[in-house]
């Protein structure tokens, strides 16, 4: 009797033991659908004119293997990063395609523009130039303090629900840069050509000879006539190699300009005045000095964005402009 008591209990007990394990994933699975993100970051589009259905979320860890933020794609073009502790949306884009589209890979995220991939504990650089070594865990590690999301959330809708106008506030060039990028040439001469050939589009055809309108000769002529080295560069470098070749084309009635500081400001002036601006990330937690070129710029509630072309190739990113922003080189 004892015997098939104990058989019953132990079989009870098994029992118990199979449903936890099936009700706990289910659980976990409903804690981690990123709901509330997702609706967030619908109002957060609707709220710029943008109305987009969020879809493909892709969970982010930061440096120390902890969820993140969650990477969506948007139906028909486009990604949102949101951050899964306070809703902050680091960057978007209405175009681009997200960096993170393999649903059955790890990632991480550091950022905006540090993007990476954990290989059975190590980390890859993904999404930039020659992004094939083993990445050096920074010292910085990107992690948000949580908020309470239902209150923002509730926050943000109560701002869409008052708001008769949608777009904030935005500029950008009036046309679209090149997506230059060659592995073997460093982001600074890059840089300068895609600002060069656009002064050369759009504002004197004098910027560029009709020879060197192309990638390979502009990028040529500016390293190997000394304008700009190929390796990496100070803000310095990059301006005084511009004014050089401003003299030697004659183009007296511009200038390269620096600031060693980044103004969102100044910024905003310039582009509204269709000028490109080259952005220095000297202090990005991830890859460090890196030059970028902003083609316009976003105001939206409490956020700021830089919109980018990273000189790997890619365009249109919206990144919020945060303490990893430095210097900027400008043609006036």
């Amino acid at each position: 009797m004892r015997t098939k008591e104990m058989r019953i209990a132990t079989l009870t007990l098994i029992a118990m033991f199979v449903a936890i394990m099936v009700i706990v994933p289910a659980a976990v699975g409903q804690e981690n659908d990123f709901s509330t993100e997702k609706e967030y970051g619908e109002l957060f589009l609707n709220i710029m004119g943008e109305s987009k259905e969020l879809i493909s979320p892709i969970p982010l860890n930061n440096l120390n293997g902890e969820l993140e933020a969650v990477s969506f794609s948007m139906k028909n073009g486009g990604y949102i990063i949101i951050n899964v502790n306070d809703l902050s949306v680091p960057e978007f884009s209405l175009e681009g395609k997200s960096p993170f589209s393999d649903s059955d890979k790890t990632y991480a995220y550091n950022g905006p523009l540090a993007y990476m991939e954990d290989k059975q504990g190590e980390l890859f650089q993904i999404g930039m130039r020659n992004a094939v070594d083993k990445a050096v865990t920074p010292e910085y590690v990107y992690a948000v303090v949580s908020v309470d999301k239902d209150k923002k959330l509730a926050d943000l809708k109560a701002l869409n629900n008052r708001m008769s106008r949608r777009s904030i506030g935005s500029g950008s060039l009036d046309d679209s840069l090149r997506t230059w990028e060659d592995d073997n040439i460093f982001c600074g001469p890059i840089a300068a050509g895609i600002t060069l050939i656009y002064f050369d589009d759009q504002h004197d055809d004098d910027f560029v000879d009709s020879s060197n309108e192309n990638q390979g000769d502009l990028l040529s002529l500016i390293i190997n006539d000394g304008y700009i080295p190929n390796q990496g560069t100070d803000t310095s470098t990059v301006k005084n190699g511009l004014n050089d070749y401003l003299d030697d084309r004659n183009l007296d009635d511009y200038s390269a300009d620096s600031r060693y500081s980044f103004s969102f400001s100044d910024l905003k002036s310039l582009i509204n005045s269709d000028k490109p601006v080259i952005v220095d990330t000297d202090n990005h937690p991830t890859y460090e000095e890196h030059w970028i070129i902003a083609h316009g710029y976003v105001e939206l509630i409490n956020y700021k964005y830089m919109i980018v072309n990273n000189g790997w190739g890619g365009n249109n990113v919206n990144v919020a402009v945060d303490g990893y922003i430095d210097d900027m080189v400008y043609i006036d």
